[in-house]
């Protein structure tokens, strides 16, 4: 069931109750948006490649990228979000795990011009990229203006906590086994929501419609709400295995070394560099 339904609403009907006619406006975008490109409400875990990745770079696997419809966004190092205005959102790269009880990650307001309305939350893939977490189909969003949790629709406004302001942390947690969700604000859990999504595939997703800094933590330092740290809810470890170099053994065959007219002698059984007995480097560290 979609949204509209969900409200007992038409699209035309939800037109009419929506004021101003950039809300109207967004809204006709988002809809016509969810026809052209359908979500993907599967369910499953983390593919082989996405596994390999995870394991590679820890929670640092997780970032996010501007898509080619996002303007006046900025990415560095893949979790630092800048925000210039309109409506837009960001959508992590890859989806929650899917495997432990509870996920969780973090959004520090760095900085919150007035007036500006961040939204953050979980959300599935092919999401809207000009239109705020909650307020397009298959998401659910914690809005910093009002304190409000909308559920896949600008009218569904299911929850209401406290505003948030600069400075301040959102936390947003994901229990893929029951399909709720919980949000947080500098440590505490503010509220609750049920949704009809267990195991599915949900993404964390960051938004904003006016100028904003925004730092995302998906677990690679300390959490401010501490049952994260003490549960491990992070998405991931801090840091990845990655693999160790190469081993350095006969470079007989290098093009530089085949270059030298030596070259074949200067290569044996042994490992390069050669292996040298304690006269010998005695007499180098003799000063």
């Amino acid at each position: 069931m979609d949204s509209e339904s969900s409200l007992g609403l038409s699209i035309e009907g939800a037109l009419d109750k929506l004021e101003g006619m950039a809300a109207q406006r967004n809204y006709a975008y988002a809809c016509q948006y969810a026809e052209a490109h359908p979500i993907d409400d599967s369910t499953g875990l983390l593919s082989s490649s996405d596994l390999e990745l995870v394991a590679e770079h820890g929670a640092g696997a997780w970032q996010f990228e501007a898509s080619e419809e996002n303007i006046g966004v900025s990415v560095r190092n893949g979790t630092e979000v800048e925000f210039t205005g309109g409506e837009q959102s960001l959508v992590a790269n890859l989806q929650f795990p899917n495997q432990q009880r509870v996920y969780y990650y973090e959004v520090r307001l760095t900085r919150l011009a007035h007036g500006t309305n961040v939204a953050v939350g979980i959300a599935m893939h092919s999401y809207p990229p000009l239109r705020l977490a909650g307020w397009a189909r298959n998401s659910v969003g914690y809005h910093t203006c009002d304190g409000s949790v909308y559920h896949s629709h600008p009218l569904d406004r299911i929850r209401n906590s406290r505003p948030a302001y600069s400075s301040d942390t959102l936390g947003v947690g994901w229990r893929p086994r029951s399909g709720k969700v919980f949000f947080a604000i500098n440590g505490v859990i503010v509220s609750h929501v049920r949704t009809p999504w267990a195991q599915k595939r949900l993404y964390p997703i960051v938004s904003a419609d006016g100028p904003c800094s925004l730092s995302v933590n998906m677990g690679t330092r300390a959490f401010v709400l501490s049952h994260a740290n003490m549960r491990y809810w992070a998405v991931a470890p801090p840091e990845g295995q990655r693999p160790p170099p190469p081993l350095y053994h006969c470079a007989s065959e290098s093009l530089l070394l085949a270059a030298s007219p030596s070259a074949s002698s200067a290569c044996s059984s042994h490992d390069v560099p050669p292996k040298y007995d304690d006269d010998h480097h005695a007499r180098f560290l003799t000063f």
